[in-house]
């Protein structure tokens, strides 16, 4: 396994396994990680340090405290499962289910975090008593078991194995039935995208700027449906700083939100360089995307070069294809989406942006293995073999 990283790393985040040398032609270099084959290694990225997780030891390293490229490692009480970097904090959850919140200075110590029980239902609400009438002591609750952790600048979310959804450390919403199933949860900035087994997509936070999904714009302050993509069985979500992705079972892609920086893959300017509006879009938008010129591309059908996952970042989205193409569109001042793009655009090359899903040139993923992570304003690849 190789960790492929490109964009910004202004205070040392990450150390290069060979300096400024690209490995790729798309500009992505090797992190240098205590990798291992025996233990699953989990990665956050925030702005200004990473954290990594390897068994349970986990590592933090940028600007700590005053000056970059400073480390710190601790050990958790067992395996590291999942971490979610903010700007302040980074959660740490553990493999059983405890969840631990760091600060990243160089002083940092792993603090247990303790959540809310939710609230009891009202068949529970009697006093419970022995055969013989003598009131029994009340049971004291359980301190809930965290399934999913994710984590924004302004937002911190968890969800329990009970369906509980936490606003750490309170518990702000719980999903009704044992059948409901949490698949995947994701922050932005100030917004959470949660997606359960039936394929349907929640949404809430601050939605002022779209990225909720919902036809007004405002803060929900528990997970509401997106009724825009009801009856459509989506796979995979994404959440960026301010905008939201979805894919569907049809190998359909979804983006709403803000596009200031074509982050949705919708045209920003018109020709002449004037502005395009609306740059919110409040609803999720379909995208046909570009056909793709791969190898394994059929004659017959498309189904290869679907897009089968997507990723975002503040201001940046990826998405991968079936056929192991990486495609990207949004932000790029710090070359998160790689150097190598196919820029229609060449007459414009002080934009900072692309507002248009582009391949990236040298990646080809093996998209059953290999996965994405993007932090603010950059990207990782976990990859077995790239070429």
């Amino acid at each position: 396994m190789r960790l492929l990283f490109t964009g910004f790393n202004a205070f040392g985040q990450h150390e290069f396994v060979n300096g400024n040398a690209d490995d790729c032609s798309a500009g992505f270099r090797e992190i240098n990680a205590p990798l291992s084959d025996k233990n699953q290694c989990t990665i956050s990225i925030a702005w200004r340090y990473s954290a990594l997780a390897l068994g349970r030891k986990l590592y933090l390293r940028g600007l700590l405290a005053q000056s970059p490229e400073e480390c710190v490692t601790l050990e958790a009480a067992g395996d590291i499962k999942a971490l979610a970097a903010g700007d302040t904090h980074c959660l740490v959850l553990l493999h059983n289910g405890q969840l631990y919140r760091v600060k990243p200075n160089l002083k940092a110590e792993l603090v247990p975090v303790r959540l809310e029980a939710p609230p009891r239902s009202s068949s529970n609400l009697g006093t419970k008593r022995s055969i013989f009438g003598i009131p029994k002591a009340p049971e004291l609750p359980a301190s809930p078991i965290v399934e999913h952790i994710a984590c924004g600048s302004h937002i911190n979310v968890a969800v329990s194995s009970e369906n509980a959804v936490y606003s750490i450390p309170s518990c702000l919403h719980q999903f009704p039935g044992r059948q409901f199933r949490v698949e995947q949860l994701e922050c932005g900035h100030e917004h959470a995208v949660l997606l359960n087994g039936n394929g349907d997509v929640f949404t809430w936070g601050n939605g002022l700027r779209g990225q909720l999904g919902q036809a007004v714009l405002k803060v929900e302050e528990a997970p509401l449906l997106v009724e825009a993509l009801a009856g459509i069985k989506i796979t995979r979500i994404a959440a960026g700083g301010w905008h939201s992705a979805a894919i569907s079972a049809f190998g359909d892609l979804y983006t709403w939100g803000l596009n200031c920086s074509g982050q949705l893959g919708v045209r920003v300017m018109k020709p002449g360089g004037l502005l395009k509006e609306p740059t919110v879009y409040p609803l999720p938008q379909l995208h046909d995307l570009p056909e793709c010129s791969c190898s394994m591309k059929s004659a017959e059908t498309d189904d290869d070069c679907a897009p089968l996952g997507v990723f975002a970042g503040s201001r940046h989205t990826l998405v991968i294809r079936r056929c192991g193409g990486l495609w990207a569109t949004g932000w790029c001042r710090y070359n998160q989406l790689g150097k190598q793009l196919h820029l229609e655009q060449q007459q414009h090359k002080n934009l900072s942006y692309l507002d248009v899903f582009q391949p990236l040139d040298g990646i080809t993923l093996d998209a059953s293995s290999d996965q994405v992570l993007c932090g603010p304003w950059s990207t990782v690849i976990f990859s077995k073999e790239i070429s």
